[in-house]
């Protein structure tokens, strides 16, 4: 046998799915399939990805389809037009890869905390329409998560189980 067909014998798949993301996504990989790898920075913001998302898909040459789920802790620092800026270069970065690219749209807060929400309903609206100037998908999550606790965690903050499922497969 050849060295080469030993060698494609022992090469392990990578992952077909790459999930990539904040603090939001930091439970899905326990409710993901072998073919997607999940890779959490909990504290990043939208400037942070684009600095990082061309080598992370580089490091994953099989990997079919990307998801990219931030802006959570962007929204925080109340610089809306910041914001659109950031995600706007962020879509020009991933413009050019090869794999099926989505932008995962924000999960609104149990409690309406008054601006937060507001803030946050303004960029799903805005990621909608601005993913369409590019070859980029939106994941719309805003109507499945809103007024629905059961989704998340006690604190109000984090997706329990169901939710992590539910934010993985969208709506069933």
């Amino acid at each position: 046998m050849s060295n080469s067909k030993r060698l494609q014998g022992k090469l392990k798949p990578g992952p077909q799915t790459l999930i990539v993301g904040d603090n939001t996504i930091r439970d899905v990989q326990r409710v993901c399939s072998k073919n997607t790898k999940v890779i959490c920075f909990p504290k990043d913001v939208v400037s942070n990805m684009t600095e990082k998302i061309l080598s992370i898909v580089a490091e994953h040459p099989t990997v079919r389809n990307i998801i990219i789920h931030v802006g959570w802790n962007d929204v925080a620092k109340k610089q809306s037009e910041v914001l659109k800026q950031d995600f706007t270069e962020l879509l020009n970065t991933v413009s050019s890869v090869k794999a099926g690219v989505f932008i995962s749209g924000p999960i609104p807060p149990v409690r309406y905390a008054g601006e937060r929400f507001s803030r946050l309903w303004a960029l799903n609206k805005w990621l909608a329409t601005a993913c369409t100037a590019y070859p980029v998908n939106f994941i719309e999550h805003f109507h499945i998560f809103w007024e629905r606790r059961h989704l998340f965690k006690g604190n109000g903050l984090f997706l329990n189980k169901p939710g992590v499922k539910l934010l993985r497969c969208g709506p069933v």
